[in-house]
């Protein structure tokens, strides 16, 4: 908890920006950072992390940041910044077999232990070391000298990684990505961000000669242009003389002319449409585009300040002024960003039914208008500076602390070419600015920004048809006559009412069915038929004492099991999902959405709930002070009547909006097929709309009853007294009135979804993009175990590892691989699932490659990996029973009663570790066939 609110200090801290200034007024950088810059113009920023209390021990955080990203592109280099990136991971002077070999041997993996990414304006290169000594620290600066200054980028490994590069062009193939990216372009009008795409295009990626590749590296990968930031329990002093030694010794040279980011602003009203045919929304937006750029002084902070304030009241505003929109407009949104380092951007939208963007164009100039005249209540400012002050004393000891967050920030910092300053003082210098702004400030920036002259509307329409708006003129005009009529006043915030839960004198009784000292568990019987199992956690933790760490905070852990999954035999699986849903969205019945917000937040409850086909469990935990309110809460869950009218009626509203769009992806079509082809035409993945309308408020409220009817084990995992647990239980626990349904609870009967026995086969080409997709859904019964469940993550991982060597290091056919490896608890099955993307002229021959992998599995276990595995497992257990102690008892207890009805699985939880032997695996791989087994393959339409 302590970490998070140190998180949300820091980030209110940076967002405000103000801080302790010098003596000429500029922001000064947090004194804990070690910042440097070489003669050659390399700079440096290292933060000890040993200077925290609680900092990550033995964890390095690395990046090696350099300032050049696609916009420092020429024409003829589209793409080319990206492509430097994978080419640093080949060879150099000094790792002749490539610098990724380098990161192997030094035990780093691709995704976790390394990694790197390009965008717009820079590129970035991360790696983790979770065990960081001084070998460790100077083999990975040596691998970072070499990928900045030493990289060979040769034509031979080239062409190998083209082939790499464009299944990643390919991956993002996807009507989400190409709607994304047409929106974008509609934003940074005016600039050159549409015509330098980061990842290039399909050409470029397969022509481009090698040779401009070097000119980028050479003319962008210059001391001068990078930074080392460095989170690291080690001695600056000592990291600062090495990385003079390594990154010191090469000479600069002046920068290439940088492009123009900002876009060029203008007074014109831009209007565009997002075309694309998979578009599943009828929506209207308006944005307002403005320059915005960083002032390192007194006056930009308080400038930071109004605009923090501004937008959250403009945001509270918009959404208040929901509850006034017709019945075709609805969701009337805003949002606030950035398009390029020195241009923001304002946004409103609002969802509208078909034919009807015309009428939610006119809500939106309404709307906007009203807002801009009237301006924001003074009761609500006063509210929003409040909430700052309070905000800033409540994080002053807080900021206290950095955290592992540091490191993010000060990466942040660097990319924006801005100051981190220390949180202790940003917080006292809020305090000192906030009283010199008053509502009239924060009303004049956003009328500043309501004015802002440059704009941009743009519609989308579901499947991309037509939509008509206007001309410019008309629109203008629109607008204008807006801001000239008179508008009903604002809407004021309503005053949310204090509520207290119902109260029942009623209590049940609790019976002891069996007590086991050596673990610190009981079992009860409840007089409504419930079951109960309590655990103190204090006992186990004297058997763990050498690993286990009391926490600061006393926290109680509860669940509760039923077995009211959706998958029932006689019945409607999606009424069974819709009613949960709605009993989970009324809270408490007869009461507002917002009552239940504040009363949740003032009494710190959180009841989480997840339903699976053959299950259902709530899940909360909470302070040992507050326990009681949490039992008290999931009594009105479990309470008739359970469902609010009024939720009922908005949530299937959007659920008939959503089933009545007539738009199918590619993407959805294949999956229905899939999921039909695995489970059989019975396994709908969305609602119809002829079954939505079926589901009657009635009849969702008696579904949930007889959900509400079944019966429940309980697991409770706290050190409160025992006595002080089970008076709680008899009053919220045992007192629910199951019988009281009058629901008979025999006929409710649930299946696991199952994919059916055999082998089988879908072939579809219906896609409309030169992409293939290749799934693979396998399953062997096996019956549950906590050993093997351990032993298939595992193995999953080691089998996701060597597809990735096979299919994209070795063939360069891929991008990414996805494999999953499961024991399923309800269905008693080894279940594996494989997929990747690709080019469709290699599909069916990386789909073979990859199940001669799988028919090879015991050629992947070997001795190394086995006790590398066992390594890895000590340190995640460590850290798991370290730090996350009641949780993973609770998981651990739930697991064992589910499954055994015992708790034999926190008896042997200590002996996991001894059940990833070499042995152990062979025996598992050995004993794997997946026969049954379902081939998917999505292809483009054939062009005949």
């Amino acid at each position: 908890m302590m970490f998070y609110k140190r998180v949300l200090s820091v980030l209110f801290c940076l967002l405000v920006q103000p801080v302790l200034a010098n003596e000429v007024g500029e922001l000064s950088w947090d004194k804990r950072i070690v910042r440097g810059t070489l003669d050659n113009g390399f700079q440096y920023y290292i933060f000890d992390s040993r200077q925290e209390s609680d900092y990550p021990e033995q964890l390095t955080m690395a990046t090696l940041f350099v300032k050049a990203g696609a916009m420092d592109e020429e024409q003829d280099q589209l793409g080319v910044a990206h492509m430097v990136e994978h080419m640093v991971f080949h060879e150099s002077d000094d790792y002749p077999q490539s610098v990724r070999s380098a990161l192997t041997k030094l035990g780093l993996k691709q995704g976790r232990g390394f990694n790197a990414m390009t965008n717009s304006e820079n590129t970035r290169y991360m790696m983790n070391l979770k065990k960081t000594d001084d070998k460790s620290l100077s083999a990975m600066l040596k691998i970072y000298q070499q990928m900045a200054f030493y990289a060979q980028i040769k034509d031979e490994s080239l062409s190998k990684e083209r082939l790499v590069i464009e299944e990643e062009w390919r991956k993002k193939l996807s009507p989400r990505t190409r709607i994304n990216e047409e929106k974008k372009s509609l934003l940074r009008v005016g600039s050159l961000y549409p015509e330098r795409p980061v990842i290039g295009t399909q050409e470029s990626i397969k022509n481009t000669p090698v040779g401009r590749l070097q000119a980028f590296y050479q003319d962008w990968y210059q001391p001068n242009n990078m930074a080392l930031i460095l989170y690291t329990p080690s001695n600056p002093e000592h990291l600062a003389k090495q990385i003079q030694q390594l990154f010191g010794q090469v000479e600069n040279k002046p920068l290439p002319p940088r492009h123009e980011k900002d876009p060029q602003l203008d007074d014109a009203l831009k209007i565009g449409q997002l075309t694309d045919a998979a578009g599943k929304i009828n929506r209207v937006a308006y944005l307002l585009r403005y320059a915005n750029y960083y002032d390192n002084s007194q006056q930009g902070r308080r400038n930071s300040l109004i605009d923090y304030m501004a937008r959250r009241l403009l945001t509270q505003q918009v959404r208040r002024q929901n509850s006034t929109l017709g019945d075709q407009v609805r969701t009337f949104s805003s949002t606030k960003g950035s398009v390029s380092p020195n241009v923001d951007i304002l946004g409103f939208s609002v969802n509208v039914d078909t034919g009807f963007h015309a009428l939610g164009l006119s809500v939106l100039a309404s709307e906007l208008a009203a807002i801009q005249q009237q301006g924001f209540y003074q009761t609500d400012f006063d509210a929003v500076r409040q909430n700052v002050m309070d905000t800033v004393e409540t994080n002053k000891q807080a900021a206290q602390q950095r955290g592992s967050l540091w490191g993010m920030k000060m990466l942040d910092a660097v990319a924006t070419d801005k100051v981190l300053a220390d949180p202790e003082m940003s917080n006292n210098q809020v305090l000192e600015v906030l009283p010199t702004i008053h509502l009239d400030d924060v009303n004049q920036r956003m009328r500043d920004w309501l004015s802002s002259a440059d704009r941009i509307l743009y519609s989308q329409a579901v499947g991309g048809k037509k939509v008509e708006l206007g001309n410019a003129e008309a629109v203008e005009k629109l607008f204008s006559n807006a801001l000239q009529a008179t508008h009903n006043s604002l809407q004021k915030a309503v005053q949310v009412v204090d509520k207290v839960l119902p109260k029942s004198d009623f209590r049940g009784e609790y019976r002891l069915l069996s007590r086991d000292t050596k673990l610190g568990l009981s079992e009860w019987h409840l007089s409504n038929g419930d079951g109960l199992t309590l655990l103190d956690p204090t006992v186990l933790a004297e058997r763990y004492a050498d690993v286990y760490q009391p926490a600061e905070e006393s926290i109680s852990y509860f669940s509760a099991y039923s077995k009211a999954g959706y998958q029932v035999l006689e019945g409607n699986h999606w009424a069974e999902q819709i009613a949960l849903q709605l009993s989970e969205a009324t809270g408490v019945y007869g009461w507002t959405e917002e009552e239940l917000a504040k009363w949740r937040k003032a009494h710190k409850v959180n009841l989480s709930i997840k339903q699976k086909a053959q299950s259902v469990f709530y899940r909360g935990n909470i302070e040992d002070e507050n326990f009681d309110t949490l039992l008290a809460y999931y009594h009105q869950s479990q309470s008739l009547p359970n469902i609010n009218l009024p939720v009922y009626q908005d949530i299937m509203d959007e659920l008939l909006r959503n089933a009545k769009v007539d738009v199918v992806r590619v993407s959805e079509a294949f999956a229905r097929s899939v999921a039909k082809t695995r489970f059989g035409d019975e396994q709908e993945l969305v609602p119809s709309v002829a079954g939505l309308e079926q589901l009657s408020f009635d009849k969702l409220t008696q579904v949930r009853e007889q959900q509400i009817a079944q019966p429940v084990r309980y697991f409770i995992v706290s050190s409160l007294e025992e006595q002080v647990l089970l008076q709680s239980v008899a009053k919220h626990l045992a007192s629910i009135p199951r019988a009281a349904t009058k629901v008979s609870t025999h006929q409710r009967r649930t299946q696991p979804v199952l994919q059916k026995a055999g082998d089988r086969r879908l072939d579809l080409s219906i896609s409309e993009t030169p992409k293939a997709e290749f799934r693979l859904y396998a399953y062997q019964d096996m019956t549950w175990s906590p050993q093997l469940a351990l032993q298939l993550i595992y193995l999953g991982e080691r089998l996701e590892e060597m597809l990735k060597r096979q299919l994209r290091d070795k063939v360069q056919g891929v991008y990414s691989v996805r494999v999953g490896l499961e024991l399923n608890r309800e269905s008693n099955r080894a279940e594996l699932s494989v997929q990747f993307s690709s080019d469709p002229q290699r599909v069916d021959a990386l789909a073979a490659q990859t199940e001669q992998v799988l028919a090879d599995l015991p050629a992947l276990i070997t001795p190394q990996w086995v006790a590398e595995t066992q390594a890895a497992f000590a340190d995640v257990e460590n850290n798991r029973l370290k730090n996350s102690f009641y949780s993973t008892l609770v998981h651990r207890l739930e697991l064992s009663f589910v499954k055994f009805d015992d708790a034999r699985y926190l008896n042997d939880m200590s002996q996991l570790a001894g059940s990833l032997t070499l042995d152990d695996f062979q025996k598992l791989v050995h004993s794997l066939q997946f026969d049954n087994k379902v081939l998917a393959y999505l292809r483009p339409k054939s062009s005949e």
